[in-house]
């Protein structure tokens, strides 16, 4: 066979490839995403279709309880599932806790009779590698730390300033959403709290 024709049938195929390749992304069947491709995409899910289930116990056991009140609220997850979007009623404060993995806890910034809404149950393979974002206390801000794959979406935080010999709960400040980082990675982000109160970001899934 001579090279020239060798040539055709070579330009031929690429042809066929490509018009196949443009095909399927017409169709929505591929993504130019790179880490798609590789296979390395980030698999914590944005969107839960998900619906409400009992209100403070999940399958299999376990669920939600107030581990700690005073001027501020302090709850537990002490399933093995985790807790998505949960409804909490401190009060007079409503608040909603994006996330919350099995055993983790969080705090609400509110005072009185604690009730709980309907909470979504997931098994925590579903999140596909998520792990809470941590705050801590340093000079001049919060140091938020974050072994996710991908930005979540920052609901705001709860600080709990703790006083007397018993290290009661004596003030529960929110911080707004712009002043809490649930990125990749570390980042110190203002306004300065006291090095001996507690941080509880609250980072959602999903964007809007």
């Amino acid at each position: 066979m001579s090279t020239p024709m060798i040539k055709r049938i070579g330009v031929g195929v690429v042809t066929v490839v490509v018009l196949g390749l443009l095909a399927l992304l017409g169709r929505g069947k591929v993504s130019l995403d790179t880490n798609e491709l590789l296979g390395t995409a980030c698999a914590i899910p944005s969107r839960i279709t998900a619906v409400p289930g009992a209100a403070d116990t999940a399958p299999g056991g376990g669920g939600l309880r107030v581990v700690e009140q005073g001027a501020g609220v302090v709850l537990e997850n002490t399933s093995t599932q985790f807790a998505y979007r949960i409804p909490v009623t401190a009060g007079s404060t409503q608040a909603e806790v994006p996330l919350l993995a099995p055993g983790q806890r969080t705090a609400v910034a509110g005072a009185g009779i604690v009730t709980f809404g309907p909470v979504v149950w997931l098994a925590p393979e579903s999140l596909g590698g998520y792990t809470p974002v941590t705050a801590t206390p340093v000079p001049g801000g919060v140091r938020y730390t974050s072994a996710n794959c991908r930005a979540l979406t920052s609901r705001g935080a709860v600080v709990l300033h703790r006083g007397g010999e018993t290290g009661r709960i004596l003030r529960s400040d929110e911080l707004p959403a712009a002043s809490v980082s649930c990125a990749p990675g570390e980042r110190v982000l203002p306004p300065a709290v006291p090095l001996g109160d507690e941080v509880y970001p609250y980072c959602d899934l999903r964007p809007e």
